[in-house]
Protein backbone atom coordinates (compact mmCIF):
# COMPACT_ATOMS: atom_id res chain seq x y z
CA UNK A 1 0.00 0.00 0.00
CA UNK A 2 1.17 3.91 -0.86
CA UNK A 3 2.61 5.43 2.08
CA UNK A 4 -0.02 8.29 1.28
CA UNK A 5 -2.89 6.31 1.51
CA UNK A 6 -1.53 4.60 4.68
CA UNK A 7 -0.74 7.63 6.86
CA UNK A 8 -4.48 8.66 5.79
CA UNK A 9 -5.94 5.38 7.21
CA UNK A 10 -3.96 5.98 10.16
CA UNK A 11 -4.71 9.59 10.27
CA UNK A 12 -8.39 9.10 10.03
CA UNK A 13 -8.90 6.58 12.48
CA UNK A 14 -6.77 8.86 14.81
CA UNK A 15 -9.44 11.79 14.10
CA UNK A 16 -12.21 9.92 14.56
CA UNK A 17 -11.36 9.37 17.88
CA UNK A 18 -10.16 12.77 18.27
CA UNK A 19 -13.74 13.70 17.36
CA UNK A 20 -15.02 12.20 20.29
CA UNK A 21 -12.82 13.55 22.83
CA UNK A 22 -10.76 17.00 22.33
CA UNK A 23 -10.25 17.27 19.21
CA UNK A 24 -7.46 20.36 19.81
CA UNK A 25 -5.69 18.40 22.50
CA UNK A 26 -4.85 15.59 20.25
CA UNK A 27 -3.11 17.64 17.64
CA UNK A 28 -1.15 19.91 20.14
CA UNK A 29 -0.17 16.42 21.65
CA UNK A 30 0.92 15.32 18.04
CA UNK A 31 2.38 18.41 17.45
CA UNK A 32 4.90 17.71 20.56
CA UNK A 33 5.61 14.29 19.67
CA UNK A 34 6.25 14.87 16.24
CA UNK A 35 8.38 17.77 17.06
CA UNK A 36 10.16 16.35 19.57
CA UNK A 37 11.47 13.78 17.23
CA UNK A 38 12.18 16.44 14.47
CA UNK A 39 14.33 18.05 17.39
CA UNK A 40 16.23 15.39 18.97
CA UNK A 41 18.27 13.49 16.63
CA UNK A 42 18.88 10.81 18.99
CA UNK A 43 15.35 10.61 19.56
CA UNK A 44 14.88 9.77 15.95
CA UNK A 45 17.40 7.31 15.27
CA UNK A 46 16.05 5.10 18.54
CA UNK A 47 12.79 5.62 17.10
CA UNK A 48 13.72 4.66 14.04
CA UNK A 49 16.41 2.18 14.05
CA UNK A 50 15.19 -1.24 13.03
CA UNK A 51 17.10 -3.12 15.55
CA UNK A 52 16.21 -2.32 18.68
CA UNK A 53 13.06 -3.71 20.03
CA UNK A 54 9.58 -2.73 20.40
CA UNK A 55 9.60 -2.93 23.89
CA UNK A 56 12.68 -0.52 24.24
CA UNK A 57 10.99 1.98 21.97
CA UNK A 58 7.79 2.02 24.43
CA UNK A 59 9.71 2.39 27.30
CA UNK A 60 12.19 5.29 26.19
CA UNK A 61 8.94 6.85 24.46
CA UNK A 62 7.27 6.73 27.98
CA UNK A 63 10.28 8.18 29.88
CA UNK A 64 10.82 10.98 27.63
CA UNK A 65 6.66 12.45 27.75
CA UNK A 66 6.47 11.03 31.22
CA UNK A 67 2.81 11.48 31.25
CA UNK A 68 2.31 14.58 29.36
CA UNK A 69 0.42 12.37 26.34
CA UNK A 70 -3.22 11.34 26.66
CA UNK A 71 -4.38 7.82 26.88
CA UNK A 72 -5.10 8.19 23.32
CA UNK A 73 -2.19 9.69 21.58
CA UNK A 74 0.44 7.39 23.92
CA UNK A 75 -1.72 4.21 22.59
CA UNK A 76 -1.97 5.44 19.10
CA UNK A 77 1.71 5.83 19.07
CA UNK A 78 2.34 2.12 20.33
CA UNK A 79 -0.03 0.73 18.01
CA UNK A 80 2.54 2.11 15.31
CA UNK A 81 5.80 1.15 16.99
CA UNK A 82 4.24 -2.13 17.19
CA UNK A 83 3.12 -2.43 13.51
CA UNK A 84 6.70 -0.57 12.64
CA UNK A 85 5.04 2.41 11.24
CA UNK A 86 6.48 4.75 13.27
CA UNK A 87 7.76 6.37 10.29
CA UNK A 88 4.29 7.31 8.61
CA UNK A 89 4.24 9.58 11.95
CA UNK A 90 4.95 13.02 10.12
CA UNK A 91 2.95 11.76 7.49
CA UNK A 92 -0.11 11.05 9.56
CA UNK A 93 0.47 14.21 11.48
CA UNK A 94 -0.11 16.50 7.94
CA UNK A 95 -3.21 13.95 7.13
CA UNK A 96 -5.07 14.52 10.82
CA UNK A 97 -4.02 18.24 10.19
CA UNK A 98 -6.20 18.08 7.23
CA UNK A 99 -9.03 16.47 8.75
CA UNK A 100 -8.84 18.51 11.28
CA UNK A 101 -8.71 21.86 9.66
CA UNK A 102 -11.80 20.62 7.39
CA UNK A 103 -13.43 20.04 10.31
CA UNK A 104 -13.60 23.55 11.62
CA UNK A 105 -13.68 24.86 7.91
CA UNK A 106 -10.03 26.63 8.03
CA UNK A 107 -8.18 26.54 4.91
CA UNK A 108 -4.40 27.48 4.83
CA UNK A 109 -3.19 30.14 2.65
CA UNK A 110 0.43 30.15 1.35
CA UNK A 111 1.61 33.80 0.76
CA UNK A 112 4.39 35.17 -0.44
CA UNK A 113 5.59 38.71 -1.25
CA UNK A 114 8.92 40.31 -2.28
CA UNK A 115 8.92 42.36 1.32
CA UNK A 116 7.22 41.51 4.64
CA UNK A 117 3.62 42.45 4.83
CA UNK A 118 2.88 45.62 6.68
CA UNK A 119 -0.26 44.38 9.33
CA UNK A 120 -3.15 46.48 7.54
CA UNK A 121 -1.83 44.68 3.91
CA UNK A 122 -1.90 41.11 6.59
CA UNK A 123 -5.65 42.23 7.52
CA UNK A 124 -6.83 43.58 4.16
CA UNK A 125 -5.18 40.18 2.45
CA UNK A 126 -6.93 37.93 5.46
CA UNK A 127 -10.74 39.84 5.06
CA UNK A 128 -10.58 39.50 0.88
CA UNK A 129 -9.57 35.88 1.50
CA UNK A 130 -11.92 34.85 4.15
CA UNK A 131 -14.67 37.01 1.69
CA UNK A 132 -13.71 34.82 -1.79
CA UNK A 133 -13.32 31.54 -0.09
CA UNK A 134 -15.98 31.78 2.36
CA UNK A 135 -13.97 29.68 5.18
CA UNK A 136 -11.22 30.72 8.04
CA UNK A 137 -8.01 31.32 6.58
CA UNK A 138 -4.90 30.78 8.07
CA UNK A 139 -1.63 32.19 6.66
CA UNK A 140 1.74 31.15 5.85
CA UNK A 141 3.87 34.06 5.17
CA UNK A 142 7.02 33.66 2.91
CA UNK A 143 9.59 36.60 1.76
CA UNK A 144 11.01 35.98 -1.66
CA UNK A 145 12.78 38.96 -2.21
CA UNK A 146 12.80 37.39 -6.42
CA UNK A 147 9.01 38.21 -6.41
CA UNK A 148 10.12 42.09 -6.74
CA UNK A 149 6.72 43.00 -5.87
CA UNK A 150 2.96 41.74 -5.06
CA UNK A 151 2.39 38.72 -3.70
CA UNK A 152 1.23 35.15 -4.64
CA UNK A 153 -1.24 33.46 -2.83
CA UNK A 154 -1.60 29.69 -3.02
CA UNK A 155 -4.82 27.70 -1.74
CA UNK A 156 -5.14 24.08 -2.28
CA UNK A 157 -3.93 23.46 -5.97
CA UNK A 158 -4.77 26.91 -6.79
CA UNK A 159 -2.50 29.98 -7.28
CA UNK A 160 -3.00 34.11 -7.79
CA UNK A 161 0.28 35.52 -9.01
CA UNK A 162 0.01 39.28 -8.39
CA UNK A 163 3.64 39.72 -8.47
CA UNK A 164 5.99 42.40 -10.63
CA UNK A 165 7.81 39.49 -11.88
CA UNK A 166 4.95 37.66 -13.06
CA UNK A 167 3.42 40.84 -14.79
CA UNK A 168 7.16 41.17 -16.70
CA UNK A 169 7.30 37.67 -18.08
CA UNK A 170 3.21 38.38 -19.47
CA UNK A 171 4.39 41.57 -21.09
CA UNK A 172 7.90 39.81 -22.52
CA UNK A 173 5.73 36.81 -23.64
CA UNK A 174 3.65 39.41 -25.66
CA UNK A 175 5.94 41.07 -26.93
CA UNK A 176 7.65 38.40 -28.36
CA UNK A 177 3.89 37.33 -29.95
CA UNK A 178 4.20 40.90 -32.01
Amino acid sequence: MLKGALARRYAQALFELAEQQDLNQIETELDQLIGLIEENAEVAHLLYHPHISLTEKKEIMDKLFSGSLSDTVRRFFYLLIDKRRENLLPDIQREFKLLADKARNIIEARISSAAPLSKTQEERLHKELVRITGKNVRMVKEVRPELIGGVIVQIGDRVMDGTVAYKLSQIRLSLGRA
